[in-house]
Parts: structure tokens; sequence; C-alpha cells
């Protein structure tokens, strides 16, 4: 697959078959993807890969959790808080989660159903393998950065694969779970998972139209002829 079609064709997937993904497929996207820049070298990045009865019980431990923790009742440290939000970024999420909600049929009213998507976060929308991203605490937030490279490779590599992906900053909110679960160190912040499988493509989610800005939106040209 050219580069180019893995980026046009890569969508934040939210309904995943049961279809496993092997080790082998998934330790050569991670194999190719440790080779993204970072600064200084500094590689800032632990990758915790999950299935099997390792993600049943990240995600049972996570549902306890927050249970007594709902999510977004705590605000984490490195999340951007909705209510600080600017236009035009508030009024862009606003519209994707709009988008998906009427993919699904879901009224914006309807707390119960709106819950209930929320929940699939839970389950890596059905995906066979979640993917948890974890940086040293001393290096936040100046190498978030190169977190976000790491993560933009596994992406793409996965589409390579035939594979689909959807990132999760939704775990943050219950890093105590996973970090049990995981035995992911302290001084270790667990800053964003992702869910990794084959495309359910008759799902209804993946069926939601996204729109892009033109390019004279996001990027300026100075000093070319």
């Amino acid at each position: 697959m050219e580069l180019v079609e893995a980026i046009s064709t890569r969508i934040s997937a939210r309904a995943f078959l049961e279809k496993p993904v092997s080790k082998s497929t998934v330790s050569k996207i991670l194999d190719h993807a440790r080779l993204a820049p970072s600064g200084s070298n500094m590689q800032p990045w632990h990758i915790h890969a999950v299935t099997g009865q390792v993600r049943e019980q990240v995600i049972e431990k996570a549902l306890a959790y927050a249970g007594e923790h709902p999510v977004g009742s705590v605000r984490q440290e490195y999340q951007s808080p909705p209510e600080a939000m600017v236009k035009p970024y508030k009024s862009r999420r606003y519209e994707c989660g709009m988008a998906l909600y009427s993919a699904l049929g879901i009224d914006r009213k309807d707390k119960e159903a709106r819950a209930k998507q929320l929940i699939q976060n839970f389950y890596f929308f059905g995906a066979p393998v979640g993917l948890f991203f974890s940086i040293h605490r001393t290096l936040m937030p100046g190498q978030l950065g190169d977190l976000g490279i790491i993560m933009a490779n596994i992406m793409l590599l996965a589409r390579e694969h035939g594979l689909h992906t959807c990132a999760q900053g939704f775990w943050q909110d219950v890093q105590p779970a996973v970090r049990e679960v995981l035995d992911v160190p302290e001084e270790y912040y667990i800053y964003n998972g992702m869910a990794m499988g084959y495309l359910d493509q008759q799902h209804p989610a993946n069926k939601m139209k996204i729109q892009r800005e033109q390019l004279e939106q996001v990027a300026s040209f100075s000093g070319f002829e």
C-alpha cells in the first residue's frame, strides 16, 4: 500500500471484527514504528500490546475503576478541558461528536444512549488488540509530540497490514486500572491507548463522514516564488 493511500483510507474506527490479529503482525508494525524520530533520539515511549485474557483483565479492572471514579469526574493534568476551548477547535470537536451520534442514530439529548456508546471505549470498540502508550513523567510535556509521531506511524503501518485503529485518550481517565494489570511503574504516565483490528465495514459508526479543513485554512506559505 502506498503511503498516500494509507493516509487517505485511515479512519478512527469505532467497530471491529472479532477476527484475531497475530503477535507476528503486531510485532512487525511496532518494529517499524519504533524508527520514528524523537527529540535528541530520546525515544520517550513504551508500548504495551494486549490481547486475549490480558485484554479482558484490563477491561474488567477499568470498568470497576470507572464505577468508583466516573469517566470525566477527575480532570487529568494533560487533558484539554472542553469548556476552555475556543473556536474553531471547540466547534470541530462538537461536529465530530454529532457526526458519530448521527451515524449511530443517537439523539444528542439521549444521555443513556450516549453513555452506552462511551462504554464501547472500554472494549476497544471490539478490537482484539489494545495498545497503551506511556512516557516517563520527567519528559512531559516536552516530549509528548514524539509520542504522537510514533502513534501516527503505527496507525499508517496498520493500514499496510489491512488493519484499522482508533486512538483513545479516554484511557487517561482509568489509567490506575491499566497500571495495575500491566504493572506500569508510577513514574510512567499512561498518556494514550489505541484499538487495533480488522474493520467492521458494515457498522454505521465506520460510515460517518468527517470534514477536513482545506489546506489554506491550516497552512501558510512564506518566501516561496
